[in-house]
């Protein structure tokens, strides 16, 4: 089969119609549960004519078939897929940042060596770096901005890279695991990556959260003009619930520490609004994002 025609400069495949995603990620892979060895059952189409399916034993939710990963490298991890400002540590991150520190820093005694899996443009590099984390990072395509930090880097899947003994106390992955080949295959790599007592931080959308909930029943009745767009299946490959995400890092050989639904501001949005929808999910454990602690 032909290699894909990914889409020409700067242009990006995000909200554009069938036919180009067609061209660009033509070749097509099954995939089984990573959990039960087994073939999942297709249930929706999104908008852009990707395949979703669920595990009828486990529940765990994925694309498949799914475009292979070279191609997904070559026409969506491009250049436009960080956007100008990634980098830059603005009020929205820190809060999703020091909520997880919260958590990453009960190890600080043991020591503070910190794997940031997808680094993306560096910005929890230059936050962790701030609190006196020695951190580095990993990515399938790495940015000049996190080559900005200083930080130790290096480019690939985390299962394929060499890391030459090289320990840690914390390893995060946050909103990377949805994006990888193999999630169990990435979170067994973390394991022996860490130091003993080490902790997993895995920061994921909340399949189970109130909105995203809302979406997918207005998809399934066919109430939503681009079916299934909250997914992001272009460069989703995963979609995890609580209950599903906690089966996958215990598989891994994790104990689940603890788990959280944080609510993230908006640009532009008023801190009294944000506040005011924070609380509720949050207390009900149903906002949009899922972080999971492991040790």
């Amino acid at each position: 089969m032909s290699k894909p025609t990914p889409p020409s400069g700067a242009e990006s495949l995000f909200g554009r119609p069938r036919s180009a995603v067609a061209r660009a990620l033509s070749r097509r892979e099954a995939v089984p549960c990573p959990l039960c060895r087994v073939a999942p059952r297709p249930f929706g189409v999104d908008f852009q004519g990707l395949q979703l399916a669920r595990c009828a034993t486990c529940g765990l939710q994925f694309q498949s078939p799914r475009p292979v990963f070279d191609d997904l490298v070559q026409a969506v991890y491009g250049p436009a897929y960080h956007p100008p400002g990634e980098h830059v540590v603005d009020a929205v991150r820190r809060y999703q940042f020091e909520r997880q520190m919260r958590w990453l820093e009960e190890v600080a005694a043991a020591g503070r060596r910190l794997l940031d899996v997808g680094c993306g443009s560096g910005a929890f590099l230059r936050f962790a770096q701030a609190r006196g984390w020695e951190a580095e990072g990993t990515d399938v395509v790495l940015t000049p901005a996190a080559a900005a930090t200083g930080a130790r880097l290096w480019a690939g899947q985390l299962p394929s890279i060499a890391f030459d003994g090289r320990r840690y106390h914390a390893v995060r992955f946050n909103h990377v695991l949805e994006h990888t080949q193999d999630p169990l295959a990435e979170l067994r790599a973390a394991r022996a990556l860490l130091e003993p007592g080490g902790v997993l931080h895995v920061g994921v959308p909340n399949l189970a959260g109130f909105t995203i909930t809302l979406k997918s029943w207005q998809s399934r009745l066919r109430l939503k003009r681009k079916r299934w767009k909250h997914y992001g299946a272009l460069h989703h490959l995963w979609f995890f619930t609580p209950r599903t995400l906690a089966r996958l890092v215990e598989a891994a050989g994790f104990e689940v520490s603890g788990w959280e639904t944080p609510v993230a501001g908006r640009p532009g949005r008023p801190a009294w609004l944000t506040a005011a929808v924070r609380r509720p999910l949050e207390a009900c454990r149903a906002g949009g994002i899922l972080d999971l602690y492991g040790r």
